[in-house]
């Protein structure tokens, strides 16, 4: 007979399930496990099997049935069972300041020791961990309350990630005897629905928790709704890769940060539910489906660091929107459509033109220096768009502002009667490209008289209006040389002279038909 009972949590290797059947299988002998896997692709069906059912699945693909085999299918542990294998247990060598210590087991990391018998001392002590790492420990039951008290932990931050326990009751049964506990992190746990009883006996367990992660645990934004009683003091709420759909307004006053990426989210509007958070500061939504910004006017006043990367975002006009937000200095939002053949440069000029106060862009310092080049090459970006400055005004909000401080564009004039094809064929030049085996620019100096033999040599056409970065980035194809370390120089009246300003065009190096352009790889 099978000594597991139904709702049990078992391990199989690294997947986690929990029993939802034991007994016979139609057409075979013997008793089975019917596993409902954490893991949603790691089953076969949905507890039907050969048109019959034995249990329920959330989903189509996670459900098994299995041999039971002592060895393989595990149960787990308490919690302090597994704190004491992980921190008080010896049975491996400590390492002495004589022992050299390698990082993840990698022998080209080499980390000092000074000092570490005295964190072995710390960490051999429970009362005095603070920090403490229990994931994939198979914890599945918190021990008795009088245990726990005796050991009187002060931990303040918990990882309980990729566990067997999902029960909330003993969840907060676990914090309410951490009295120091901030963070708790509860990563890839299956956790059951909470239960109304949870609030007639832990309204106030998790009143000290500041921080809670809860990413890849398929909790649903109801569920997040129904844990707000519960979080008075939590600015920082992490919930990415849960298949979340729909938001409603939450009642979270310490809120800071949101992180909701990797979900399922596509439509503004449930964003704007998300206004009733005023403290917040931090809001992650990169990797959704958002086709475009809407935002509420005097919304989102304290949001400092917007993530929208990775979003399905159409039109620049979402990226207007964001001027709204006065306190937003932080972004991303890279990998949208609305660039997705659009140069870099021409890219973060989009955004920097139509956003005022942003000093970092995709990961990148925008220096007062960076700021108005950038302005500037949008404002040149922007003559592309209409004939006269109402006309940009009226599809760039920030045109006027930019025009005041930087001045305005000249804006090309076109005719009825021009031929742009033959226009663009007189604007072209055609240059000589030669890379050359010197390390420097001083190098370079030195045999600007006798200039050794090419590595590589190419004929060129190209537009006097070009930028020095799109050319360099074309140039990057052309010669296989990474864009980070390739320089680029003209020889005029035995002069070097380095295009060293991406921003600028060719025509601003008084480049002209067959002159010759030097590179070199530094």
């Amino acid at each position: 007979m099978i000594p597991l009972a139904v709702n049990t949590r078992i391990q199989v290797g690294e997947d986690r399930a929990t029993v939802r059947y034991v007994g016979a299988v139609e057409g075979s002998t013997g008793e089975w496990l019917g596993v409902e896997w954490d893991n949603d692709l790691r089953g076969k069906h949905n507890g039907t099997h050969n048109n019959k059912n034995y249990f329920t699945c959330r989903s189509q693909t996670s459900g098994s049935f299995l041999r039971y085999n002592a060895k393989k299918v595990l149960t787990g542990r308490s919690f302090l069972q597994a704190l004491e294998i992980k921190y008080l247990e010896t049975d491996t060598p400590t390492p002495t300041a004589k022992d050299p210590l390698y990082l993840s087991g990698n022998k080209k990391i080499l980390v000092e020791t000074v000092g570490f018998e005295k964190v072995q001392d710390v960490q051999s002590n429970l009362h005095g961990l603070k920090v403490v790492g229990l994931a994939n420990m198979m914890v599945d039951s918190i021990d008795a309350p009088q245990a726990l008290k005796e050991v009187n932990l002060q931990i303040e931050d918990l990882d309980l990630s990729k566990n067997l326990i999902n029960d909330w009751h003993a969840i907060a049964d676990l914090v309410q005897l951490l009295p120091s506990l901030c963070i708790l992190r509860l990563n890839a746990i299956r956790l059951t629905p909470l239960p109304p009883t949870l609030a007639e006996q832990h309204r106030s367990s998790f009143c000290h928790l500041q921080t809670l992660v809860l990413c890849d645990t398929g909790i649903s934004w109801d569920q997040i709704a129904a844990l707000q009683p519960f979080l008075p003091q939590v600015e920082d709420l992490q919930l990415s890769n849960n298949v979340i759909t729909h938001l409603t307004p939450l009642t979270l006053p310490s809120l800071k940060s949101l992180n909701l990426e990797y979900n399922h989210l596509n439509d503004w509007h449930q964003i704007n539910a998300l206004t009733s958070l005023t403290s917040l500061e931090t809001l992650f939504l990169n990797n959704n489906q958002l086709t475009s910004v809407d935002l509420i006017p005097n919304t989102f006043q304290a949001l400092q660091f917007l993530r929208l990367d990775h979003n399905q975002l159409q039109q620049w006009q979402s990226i207007d929107q964001l001027d709204q937000l006065p306190s937003l200095i932080n972004m991303r939002c890279q990998d949208n459509p609305v660039a997705s053949d659009m140069p870099v440069e021409e890219a973060m000029a989009q955004v920097i033109g139509r956003v005022h106060g942003l000093v970092t862009l995709n990961g990148n310092t925008i220096s007062p220096r960076d700021r108005t080049d950038l302005e500037r090459f949008y404002l040149k970006l922007c003559t592309r768009d209409g004939q006269t400055h109402d006309q940009l005004q009226a599809l760039h909000p920030r045109y006027s502002a930019l025009c005041k401080v930087h001045g305005d564009p000249v804006i090309p004039m076109t005719g009825t009667n021009d031929k742009p094809s033959a226009k663009l064929n007189d604007r072209l030049l055609t240059i000589t490209l030669a890379h050359l085996p010197l390390p420097s620019e001083q190098a370079l100096q030195e045999h600007i008289e006798n200039l050794p033999v090419p590595i590589k040599t190419l004929s060129k056409r190209v537009l006097a209006t070009m930028t020095v970065r799109s050319l360099r980035n074309l140039l990057q194809k052309l010669f296989q040389i990474p864009s980070t370390r390739l320089q680029m120089f003209l020889i005029q009246q035995g002069m070097v002279i380095p295009l060293d300003d991406d921003l600028r065009d060719l025509k601003y190096y008084g480049l002209v038909p067959d002159d010759t352009l030097y590179l070199l790889e530094v």
